[in-house]
């Protein structure tokens, strides 16, 4: 690389800061992450399956779900709270990128064993899509498929308004999305093994409605993968940085 191009590279990051990829903060041009997220921490295993945190941190007393087995790379908390907000609510789609790999590489790291037909992801109503511009789980479960080289497939809808679930109990979310999806494909998915991918998991109750409506249709397996677990506040947890 000559001077001239060096040059430009620099002037140009004055009108286009680089930044992270995880986290969307302003770093130096001639890095791809900050310190912070460098270094952020992931669940440590083993790993519950039913929740998808790491054992010492489980709570939820082998409580069974209409998915098989849950995975994620990180909790959803600090650096990754802000992170996903800003992916979600600042138009920063660049995000999805290294979310997207991370997510893969659990999946890789996880579900070695398990021979995937289809990637889906979690649907919004077409409405609230169009009001963001697009559909974060969508583009998530897109950057599996391609890693992981299984087909994305488009196999399920919302068919009904639901009230935001940020504030919300988790029985208030069970209820709150019961009967809000469909399946697409319902000949498709039958005796199908598929890979729901979606951004946080609180409650599971979203992925739990989801995979429950694949099953219904004749789906043989639902295996759930997520960027981030809601982590109980007030309990030690174990991580580490590999």
């Amino acid at each position: 690389m000559n001077d001239f191009t060096v040059a430009l590279e620099r002037i140009l990051k004055l009108f286009f800061p680089n930044r992270c990829e995880f986290c969307g903060d302003v770093i130096e041009f001639n890095k791809t992450v900050c310190d912070d997220c460098k270094s952020l921490p992931r669940i440590a295993l083993p790993i519950c399956e039913d929740c998808g945190k790491n054992k010492d941190d489980c709570d939820c007393k082998n409580r069974k779900n209409e998915y098989k087995r849950i995975v994620a790379p990180y909790y959803y908390k600090d650096k990754v709270v802000k992170a996903v907000h800003r992916y979600k609510e600042s138009e920063m789609r660049f995000l999805s990128e290294r979310f997207g790999r991370d997510i893969a590489e659990c999946v890789k790291n996880n579900y070695s064993e398990i021979s995937f037909d289809a990637v889906a992801f979690v649907p919004m109503r077409l409405w609230d899509e169009r009001k963001r511009g697009y559909n974060q789980s969508e583009i998530l479960a897109k950057i599996v498929s391609d890693i992981i080289e299984v087909p994305l497939m488009n196999l399920l809808v919302k068919t009904e308004r639901t009230k935001p679930q940020k504030r919300s109990s988790a029985r208030e979310r069970k209820v709150n999305v019961f009967g809000a999806f469909d399946v697409t494909d319902k000949e498709y998915v039958n005796g199908k093994t598929i890979l729901l991918v979606d951004d946080v998991k609180t409650t599971g109750s979203t992925l739990n409605e989801c995979a429950k409506m694949l099953k219904i249709y004749g789906a043989k397996e639902v295996y759930c993968a997520v960027l981030a677990v809601v982590h109980n506040k007030g309990k030690k947890k174990k991580s580490n940085t590999n």
